[in-house]
């Protein structure tokens, strides 16, 4: 039986599946106050280029600023996520996603459809899911090594 004060771990990873979805439809919709909103106060968040921004405020802020110009027509699909509790409030979560519509920043080349994977750390705080750690990493076809 689980006690009063644990969720059920389906209810937790439905929790987090609903987080995921708002993730990309505030990236769709271009609502950066949405999206930082899913962020603790103190969160951490590397994207794809290794920029780490502090604080809810600053990943909103940062992502506006991109989201009026690179971003700006941009669309974000979740293509699979998985969900590992590792504590009762402490959610272990990795996110492949896909985005078009995009338009690389000067002197960078990213292909026309890129797939990346977050790695994402939800804390539970006052009743509700947030996201305290996300890293953003592009996933980037190799060719097959030679043998050595």
């Amino acid at each position: 039986m689980i006690g009063a004060d644990v969720q059920d771990p389906q209810e937790v990873k439905g929790q987090i599946a609903a987080i995921i979805q708002i993730l990309a439809d505030s990236w769709n919709s271009h609502d950066m106050d949405l999206y930082g909103a899913q962020f603790t106060d103190d969160a951490d968040f590397v994207n794809v280029l290794g920029m780490h921004w502090h604080g809810r405020p600053e990943i909103a802020a940062r992502h506006a600023e991109v989201h009026r110009t690179i971003f700006r027509n941009s669309k974000l699909r979740v293509l699979d996520y998985s969900v590992r509790q590792l504590s009762p409030d402490i959610v272990l979560a990795h996110v492949v996603w896909e985005m078009t519509g995009h338009e690389p920043p000067p002197g960078i080349s990213f292909s026309e459809v890129r797939k990346g994977v977050i790695t994402g750390v939800f804390v539970e705080r006052e009743g509700r899911w947030l996201i305290t750690a996300f890293h953003n990493t592009d996933i980037v076809p190799m060719p097959p090594l030679g043998k050595a």
